[in-house]
């Protein structure tokens, strides 16, 4: 059942292939000798490529080699194209689209102010420190908190755009699961890169819109919903990085009519040498007024085999999850999947890297 929501969501994933320089758009310090060896003018867009010497990629740019910054996946060969900007404490070579460059006049090319970018520079390095998912959205999406914020707005489009993006616990499917992924805002600049318009219901839509109609009205509410944009857009951020260093990665929050919101991530490692296939994990994080706070790992081998992993802080809730664990064994080879283990544990989830998977004998610390 699950991967039928992850082909979808793959597909939309897929704006086509970028540049890993420009993604990251991280910009390049240089020292005033080095820009003057390399000749350079202020707004002047230049094009490198990237070199392998010894065991370091670094970037040959008119005959000469310039280290580059840590945490970038090159290839040797790769073009990068960049602008060269002076400003009062140097240099900076600051990422550019290619192609945006090549289709915009030559003047513009040529005399483009250096300022145009820096706003677009400084919003993406903001979000890509960000951490992770914080709770803004997860509180924002508590059943009944975004009530007082409509009726504020005085927009009824708004509660009923909502509600189209609420799921149902008791009525869960995967239809339904994979439609509120496709709605949560994540995909809207993929599917215009692609051409292709966002749906009616789209969560970033919906944010934007009532922070419009509150930034007079209630500016405190306002900046909520600011940092609830921000967490959405940090996410497509570092998704754009994962794609970079060949990973799938995304995560969002996915509000419930009848239940507290559900934080869930996709992701898969780089695909090896040789191999098929890569495993995907989802992992779910939820903190439910009845159950209590529990999180849910399943990792998908094979297309089929599935290992997962659950965490509960309630005692009873962890009992109850080995007593039924049978039963979902049935329930997923129903759905064609095989269940190859299931292991509960009373505690909170530490912390565990991305690629973790479970092996025969495989220890977990439960005391992170």
């Amino acid at each position: 059942m699950t991967t039928p929501l992850l082909q979808g969501v793959e597909q939309a994933a897929l704006p086509g292939r970028l540049n890993p320089f420009y993604l990251d758009g991280r910009p390049l310090p240089l020292a005033m000798p080095v820009a003057q060896q390399l000749g350079l003018r202020d707004g002047q867009v230049v094009q490198g490529t990237i070199e392998l010497r010894g065991e370091m990629m670094r970037l040959l740019l008119n005959g000469k080699l310039l280290d580059l910054p840590p945490g970038l996946s090159f290839h040797p060969g790769e073009e990068v194209w960049l602008r060269a900007v002076r400003g009062t404490r140097g240099w900076l070579l600051k990422p550019v689209d290619p192609d945006a460059e090549q289709s915009a006049p030559q003047s513009a090319t040529a005399e483009a102010p250096p300022a145009t970018e820096a706003p677009n520079l400084s919003r993406l390095m903001a979000l890509s420190l960000r951490p992770p998912m914080s709770p803004t959205l997860m509180q924002l999406f508590q059943p009944g908190a975004m009530d007082a914020l409509f009726k504020a707005s005085g927009d009824a489009g708004l509660a009923v755009m909502f509600q189209s993006m609420q799921l149902s616990m008791r009525g869960l499917t995967p239809g339904a699961l994979q439609g509120a992924v496709m709605s949560s805002g994540f995909w809207m600049e993929a599917l215009l890169g692609r051409g292709q318009q966002p749906g009616a219901i789209d969560g970033k839509s919906l944010l934007r819109r009532l922070i419009r109609s509150l930034s007079d009205k209630e500016p405190a509410s306002a900046s909520q919903l600011h940092r609830a944009l921000d967490d959405v857009e940090s996410a497509q951020v570092e998704s754009l990085a994962a794609q970079a260093r060949g990973e799938m990665s995304f995560a969002m929050v996915l509000p419930f009519r009848d239940a507290n919101p559900v934080e869930i991530k996709f992701f898969r490692p780089p695909r090896r040498p040789g191999q098929q296939s890569s495993s995907f994990s989802v992992d779910i994080h939820t903190d439910n007024d009845v159950l209590g706070e529990i999180w849910l790992k399943t990792t998908v081998a094979q297309a089929a085999h599935v290992d997962m992993m659950m965490w509960a802080v309630k005692d009873s809730v962890a009992r109850l999850a080995r007593r039924h664990a049978d039963t979902l064994g049935k329930r997923l080879a129903e759905a064609g999947l095989t269940m190859d283990s299931f292991r509960v544990f009373h505690a909170a989830r530490p912390n565990l890297p991305e690629t973790w998977t479970a092996t025969p004998g495989s220890m977990v610390d439960l005391s992170a």
